[in-house]
């Protein structure tokens, strides 16, 4: 069963989105900003207020889509301003004191407007409130924030960003990018067991690196770690972490089980294997697309300086690789676009290729500080549900 909600804003008409979506028993929402239906943004100045208005929006059409606050198993919280965390933080527990989702949070380089200081998205699985078991680590913070280390419903496991932060409070190995990313994998690969899966169950890890110029640390020490494991994976460059020691975060999400039955999906020479990832990995009805660029054939960078141009290669790769699987494009559920802070976006919405016109999935979008190469000007991951594209029922809110 495939819901589609819209709750009448006209941005998502034109970019092709929906704020809030069921498939089957997944309730996603779309990265969701403080703003009315008219457009004016709520709670200026106060981001205890925005996260509020935010709760509000995904509770209204989360809802619409049969869905409920209370089986959310994984919040995003971006933010603009990393010190607006703590406050941010305990007002997303005021609303999930009793939920405790895995949860990330960054600091990102822009929304679409100034006065806009945080977006979230949420994830959610019907049921998870009764039957979702939840591990912590005893850290005061995961009482504070109202969040769990992981979630685990039926066989998925949600692993929450993962810093190298120590149980006294300090970041083990300051400005260390290798043996931080050590410490990550570590914590993830403890947390993933305690639940259950193992590292060869990974199907997916997003993650945040203050210094991009020093990712190919972090690359030497993910390949330790997983050895010839290949999950699908995002990686990008953000301004700031919970603490300035911290050079790196890591969020990821396990099957158990997808050590037998994942299938790694690969584009050209297979040049992501060598770099610690799977082009798309599924596992069952769901597969992970990792985040996709414009990076030719050459190794080099395709349209340097044309935003559309580079928008529409990811889209390209996307929608080829889904085509490896015998999968249309509209079986995305969410699609995620992270832009260079100083990319010029050279095309309106509602200009060139409708690329989900028909399917309309969930999404976020957000600027960050860097990606890979420096001729990049923006990336593109997402994940579908094999079939999600069938039968699509449209609701509007009221």
């Amino acid at each position: 069963m495939r819901i589609n909600v819209n709750s009448g804003r006209p941005l998502e008409h034109l970019a092709h989105y929906s704020r809030a979506l069921r498939a089957g028993h997944w309730v996603l929402q779309s990265g969701t900003t403080a703003i009315d239906r008219a457009g004016a943004v709520i709670g200026v100045g106060d981001v205890a207020k925005q996260v509020d208005a935010i709760v509000a929006i995904a509770e209204e059409s989360m809802g619409c889509a049969g869905g409920s606050l209370d089986d959310v198993v994984r919040s995003r919280i971006y933010l603009t301003d990393i010190t607006l965390a703590d406050q941010a933080g305990r007002a997303l527990a005021r609303h999930f004191k009793d939920v405790r989702p895995a949860a990330t949070l960054i600091q990102i380089n822009a929304l679409a407007r100034p006065a806009q200081l945080v977006e979230i998205e949420f994830d959610a699985i019907d049921g998870a409130r009764d039957r979702a078991v939840r591990f912590g680590s005893g850290r005061p913070s995961e009482e504070i924030y109202a969040y769990s280390r992981a979630v685990r419903v039926d066989d998925h496991v949600f692993i929450a960003g993962t810093t190298a932060l120590e149980a006294d409070g300090k970041v083990a190995y300051p400005g260390d990018m290798h043996q931080q990313t050590r410490a990550v994998f570590d914590t993830i690969a403890s947390v993933a067991e305690a639940a259950g899966a193992s590292l060869a169950d990974l199907v997916y890890t997003k993650t945040f690196v203050t210094a991009m110029a020093r990712s190919h640390e972090q690359r030497v020490a993910k390949l330790d770690a997983l050895g010839d494991v290949r999950p699908a994976g995002t990686l990008l460059g953000v301004p700031g972490l919970l603490m300035n020691e911290m050079l790196i975060e890591v969020e990821a999400e396990a099957i158990i089980g997808a050590s037998g039955n994942r299938k790694d999906v690969y584009t050209g020479k297979r040049n992501e294997h060598a770099l610690g990832f799977a082009r798309a990995v599924e596992s069952g009805p769901y597969v992970y697309v990792s985040g996709c660029t414009a990076r030719d054939d050459a190794g080099g960078v395709f349209a340097p300086g044309d935003w559309a141009a580079q928008y529409d290669r990811c889209h390209e790769t996307i929608s080829s690789v889904l085509g490896q699987l015998d999968m249309p494009l509209d079986d995305i559920v969410r699609r995620r676009t992270f832009t260079k802070h100083d990319a010029h976006m050279n095309r309106p919405y509602g200009e060139g290729p409708g690329w989900f016109e028909n399917s309309r999935p969930t999404s976020l979008g957000c600027r960050v500080r860097s990606f890979v190469e420096p001729a990049m000007l923006v990336e593109v991951d997402a994940f579908a549900i094999r079939g999600a594209h069938q039968d699509i029922e449209w609701r509007q809110l009221g």
